[in-house]
């Protein structure tokens, strides 16, 4: 995934496939990108079409190495290398269309997103305009494969990203190595794509897979390899290219059909598509592949596949937006075909003039506008960062969510003579923060009081952002039921005992998801040991992140060992342990279902993800009620209030049940353990609130 030149400057020689670039234009190499970007396109629109297809990026990462790479090679050797040129060629080649997409992505979506949608668009915009929107996803979206990150209508430039942060650093290096060393090209660059790859391995061995993928110091091996093959002697047409270019064709078509975004990516996964485009630029003009890659349909495309690229995931994502995910084959015939059409009228709009008018030729004007064009973009971006994703001009019903002051503020310690746990890591910006921005920053104090004042604690409330979404409720129900508790808010996996555990993967994967969570397990789990008054703990977690996790699954038996290790700990220590079900999630947020709805003048509240509960979430009843059935705990399922008539609700009689796509709004939490009150709190009786 990454912008496709066809500039003649930069094209190989027939004569010279693999050796240095002269001035010729090679329309093979247009027709290996018309691969590339329809896998790309394809696995975009329906996984099941390309599943992997996604490695149409390495693809593109060679070109690009390739082109630019053997471009400047030939200015150096020429003795016409110019670093103002070589920008100038970049910006008309690259930003007007840059430009124009944003923008059109920028004005549509202020008129379909919801407000927390606007917001992370404008971060995004605001990250475009410093080309660095590959950092930007890498710290926010995670996973490229989440759901979070195929949301957002902009996810596609951080290619565009990686490969403007390589043009800041090769011409500079290969004009100092060229001047002072020119003999140390070649080891340097070696050198480098060596450390990039050995970089991306280990990040991927670490589970760190938004690094490896994301990142330029873990793609930079990529555009290397290409910046090398231009290096490369001549290439000959003997016996053995036949074979080579079964191999090149091997290396890009087998990982389209056979990965899938469960594949370890990229990183040693990534060698076939590097090696298989390497292969095809070199040898692939010849015989039937280059036939096949100078088809005029091939380099048609090919032509059109920057333009193509920039527009097919706006077109996707909101197209799906719009039809709320349910989309039938019409739909994705529409897109593609849409998006061929935007692709080529930008080509034929903004690409082709902007790189053949003369008033552009001007260094000083193109760097001006350029500049100009950033900064609006980063003013863009602010100004959405500014009004909360433009909440008070883009009014909808339940914009406004009135939270509770401990989620907000600083929580103080109560004063009945209760010592908490020292030195617990509370975590700033939580699951809820990140869509709810308003709330701030949590203290460094781990614990909350619910309920009734001045009472001595009889429960405690734990586990992850789930727990603390659901506090409100359990907050009001102790009010109830004249009685307090505490919420221990420093984010707990509530697993113990399997710090020495032979499976060191899943191990490493839990650190990774909760990174103080052995540190805290500990703290909490010594305190309520040694604190008679707490009786009954409750726990509650995202459990379907822990059984069903597809990045590891040998990580289901681990966190049944390591569960059932903490409710034994607890009981031995005379505590009542209450595992607390799963809550629906939302394939989107309700306030985004609202939009929608208002938009479409429709009334949709059943987008459940996965489609079906049950289905869904079976490895997590599975779990919860084995441990029931050991004795050792209690299992209350939640999902009930969700569910009347058929159908589950996101809202209830005007009032959200969600502050985002899978928590709790402080209404839905005490709707919900209003519900199962006497559940929680058996032989208790309810009193008037205070």
């Amino acid at each position: 995934m990454s912008k496709c030149f066809s500039e003649t400057f930069c094209s190989p020689s027939p004569h010279q496939a693999g050796g240095a670039i002269h001035g010729t234009y090679f329309p093979h190499i247009d027709g290996l990108r018309t691969f590339a970007v329809l896998a790309v396109v394809l696995y975009h629109l329906q996984e099941g079409i390309c599943p992997g297809g996604y490695a149409g990026v390495d693809i593109f990462f060679v070109i690009s190495g390739y082109l630019i790479g053997g471009g400047l090679i030939r200015s150096l050797k020429e003795g016409t290398f110019s670093v103002t040129s070589f920008y100038l060629r970049r910006i008309r080649r690259i930003m007007p269309a840059y430009f124009c997409l944003i923008a059109a992505v920028l004005a549509f979506g202020c008129v379909v997103l919801d407000c927390d949608d606007l917001r992370t668009l404008g971060r995004t915009v605001r990250s475009s305009a410093l080309f660095i929107t590959n950092t930007y996803f890498s710290r926010t979206t995670g996973d490229y494969f989440s759901p979070a990150a195929e949301e957002n209508p902009l996810l596609n430039l951080w290619s565009l990203s990686v490969e403007e942060q390589f043009y800041l650093m090769i011409p500079l290096t290969l004009w100092l190595l060229w001047k002072f060393r020119e003999k140390a090209v070649k080891p340097v660059l070696w050198g480098a794509l060596g450390l990039s790859f050995f970089a991306a391995v280990c990040h991927m061995g670490h589970l760190e897979h938004n690094k490896a993928f994301y990142l330029l110091y873990c793609r930079a091996w990529e555009l290397l390899a290409g910046c090398l093959l231009a290096l490369a002697p001549a290439a000959g047409q003997n016996r053995g290219a036949g074979w080579l270019r079964a191999a090149g064709w091997a290396g890009i078509l087998l990982p389209f059909a056979c990965y899938t975004p469960s594949t370890p990516f990229p990183g040693y996964t990534a060698i076939p598509s590097v090696a298989g485009a390497a292969l095809l630029i070199r040898y692939g003009n010849h015989g039937r592949s280059g036939r096949i890659l100078r088809h005029p349909l091939s380099t048609g495309i090919g032509k059109i596949s920057y333009s193509l690229y920039l527009w097919h995931w706006p077109v996707i994502v909101y197209w799906t937006y719009i039809c709320f995910d349910e989309c039938a084959p019409w739909d994705y015939a529409g897109m593609f075909l849409l998006s061929l059409l935007l692709g080529f009228l930008s080509w034929k709009f903004v690409e082709t003039p902007f790189r053949t008018t003369v008033s552009w030729q001007n260094p000083q004007k193109a760097f001006l506008a350029t500049a100009a064009g950033c900064l609006m973009l980063g003013l863009a971006g602010e100004w959405l960062k500014w009004t909360d994703g433009a909440r008070d001009y883009w009014h909808v019903a339940a914009n406004n969510m009135e939270f509770p002051e401990y989620w907000k503020g600083p929580a103080f310690p109560p004063s009945f003579g209760i010592t908490p746990p020292g030195r617990a890591v509370v975590e700033k910006g939580n699951a809820i923060q990140h869509h709810h921005p308003e709330l701030g920053d949590v203290t460094d104090y781990p614990f909350v009081l619910l309920g009734k004042n001045g009472q001595a604690p009889s429960f405690l409330l734990m586990g992850d952002s789930h727990a603390m979404a659901s506090s409100p409720g359990f907050d009001e129900a102790a009010r109830l039921l004249q009685r307090s508790g505490l919420f221990y808010r420093a984010r707990l996996c509530p697993l113990s005992g399997i710090s020495s555990s032979g499976d060191s993967s899943s191990l490493t994967l839990l650190r990774l998801m909760y990174p103080h969570w052995e540190h805290n397990m500990e703290l909490i789990l010594d305190w309520l040991e040694n604190t008679p008054q707490v009786k009954t703990v409750f726990i509650h977690n995202r459990w379907i992140e822990l059984v069903n996790n597809h990045r590891d699954t040998r990580l289901k038996q681990l966190v049944a060992d390591g569960l059932r290790h903490t409710c034994a700990r607890l009981r031995k220590a005379g505590k009542q342990i209450v595992l607390l079900g799963p809550v629906p999630e939302w394939t989107f947020g309700p306030r985004k279902l609202m939009r929608r709805n208002a938009l479409l003048n429709a009334n949709r509240t059943d987008r459940l993800l996965g489609g079906d509960f049950n289905t869904r979430q079976r490895p997590v009843f599975a779990l919860l009620e084995h441990m029931e059935s050991t004795g050792l705990c209690r299992f209350i399922p939640l999902h009930g209030t969700f569910h009347k008539n058929g159908r589950w609700l996101a809202e209830d009689s005007g009032q959200l049940m969600y502050c985002d796509d899978n928590h709790l709004s402080p209404y839905g939490s005490r709707k919900m353990v209003g519900d199962i009150i006497d559940q929680l709190f058996p032989g208790m009786e309810r009193t008037a609130a205070n």
